[in-house]
């Protein structure tokens, strides 16, 4: 790959790199890069929200809709980078294409950006890799390194999800949803956690292992947390595995707010660290780096709370990671009514794993409410959370409506002490506004008690 294309040629040519879906999670951040890099670019989006204001606000030009017209004038060096969003009979692919630009998908052009850096820190797994680099990330900043970095999700209190830093190390998230990780030649690889998600996308369950074997291959280091699938992949590569282990004297006494699995995490950023550190910081730097972390968005967050009822927001959406919130919650929140507001994600999904996702809700939750399947780009299935419902019981309810509805109805069911947790990767984040609302009408309040945003 490091020697199929020239990036700085293309650039002191005048090329451009146009992104559909400029305004994606993981696209926007990818754009800001290449920006700090010094390259030309453009994009476009169907949306228009903060991302796409910010890259205005860097000078590129961002079109509202996807035509053919947004690419730059033909016979312009072009690099067009797309989400998976992006069907087959996107107009801005199809001009692409006849023009025989270079069309890469998120993730490959992620891996190219891999190559413009001397040293790289690259995170996969299952679960838990957008809270792992951002603790890398936020952990180097504090040390002074200031490193690039791309993080597919918000860190509280940070501007921008994607920077150049001093160009000479990037730290980034990778993604194993189409494979893409096991393009990226790391420094070193840091692997999470490897479970079955995301198989039916990619070619099935050994297809997907395969790729987490190839991206740790690539890898000159790797630091891995250990458990049945990595131990089996990775067994060749013991030489140069740093294993996480299971506690860090030195991070204790933990935030009273970190539940086990964000333990968990900040164990696996302090060894990913340390072994880049090797030395030039001292452990207790860098585990008091790591325990200033301010945490991300929509991962254990609390959006409210008057005293009586308190709302948190959690990013789970894999029975892996229900457990693992659904556990912290209660180990953070003792003697409190556990309600749980459950958005499936993605069909597919949901039908993969309906029985661990209802034996979950039935065993933790109070109350479970479930609101319609967050599709993703997936039309209906006979499985949705009508299913789901039926097979927790009578604690659980789905219903359909706007949020202000589904807020209302569940506000009526609510009491005095709940928390209310709202967990999905989707867009069940809408019902928090209208459910404080509701609450604070239930109350008998006007003025909502607002809290700073926490993890």
């Amino acid at each position: 790959m490091r020697n199929k294309f020239h990036w700085q040629q293309f650039k002191e040519s005048g090329g451009q790199i146009h992104f559909i879906g400029c305004a994606g999670a993981g696209t926007q951040p990818l754009a800001s890069i290449f920006l700090d890099l010094g390259f030309s670019c453009s994009g476009s989006d169907l949306v228009e929200n903060e991302r796409t204001g910010q890259l205005r606000k860097r000078g590129m030009t961002v079109h509202l809709g996807h035509n053919r017209a947004n690419l730059p004038s033909e016979g312009r060096p072009l690099v067009v980078v797309h989400t998976s969003a992006a069907g087959e009979d996107n107009p801005e692919l199809a001009e692409a294409r006849r023009r025989g630009a270079l069309i890469l998908r998120r993730g490959e052009a992620l891996a190219w950006l891999g190559t413009l850096f001397p040293h790289t820190i690259a995170v996969a797994g299952s679960h838990g890799k957008t809270s792992v680099t951002a603790l890398i990330t936020h952990a180097l900043k504090k040390l002074g390194r200031n490193p690039g970095y791309l993080i597919g999700g918000t860190v509280c209190g940070w501007p921008l999800s994607g920077s150049a830093g001093n160009k000479e190390l990037f730290v980034t998230e990778v993604d194993e949803s189409d494979s893409t990780h096991a393009l990226f030649h790391a420094g070193i690889a840091v692997v999470t956690n490897i479970e079955d998600d995301h198989s039916w996308s990619v070619g099935g369950e050994q297809a997907l292992f395969e790729s987490f074997r190839v991206f740790a291959a690539r890898a000159e280091r790797l630091v891995c947390v250990p458990g049945p699938n990595p131990d089996r992949l990775f067994q060749p590569f013991r030489e140069k595995t740093v294993s996480v282990p299971d506690d860090i004297d030195l991070l204790r006494p933990w935030p009273s707010a970190w539940g086990g699995f964000q333990r968990r995490n900040a164990v696996t950023a302090f060894t990913a660290v340390q072994t880049f550190c090797a030395g030039t910081a001292s452990d207790a730097e860098i585990a008091g780096a790591i325990l200033t972390f301010p945490g991300v968005e929509r991962r254990m967050s609390i959006r409210f709370d008057n005293g009586d009822s308190r709302i948190v927001e959690d990013y789970a959406h894999h029975p892996t990671e229900l457990k693992a919130s659904l556990e912290a919650l209660k180990e953070t929140n003792p003697g409190r009514r556990l309600v749980v507001i459950f958005q499936p994600h993605r069909f597919a999904r949901l039908q993969r794993y309906l029985p661990e996702f209802a034996s979950l809700l039935a065993q933790w939750g109070d109350l479970v409410i479930l609101p319609p399947v967050f599709a993703a780009w997936t039309d209906r299935s006979e499985v949705d959370s009508h299913t789901l419902a039926d097979r927790i019981g009578s604690k659980a309810h789905a219903w359909e409506g706007s949020w202000d509805d589904l807020a209302c109805r569940t506000a009526a069911m609510l009491r005095k002490g709940d928390l209310i947790a709202v967990i999905g990767a989707g867009d069940v984040k809408e019902i928090i506004p209208p459910l404080e609302e509701a609450i604070l009408r239930k109350a008998g309040s006007e003025t909502p008690p607002r809290m700073e945003r926490q993890t």
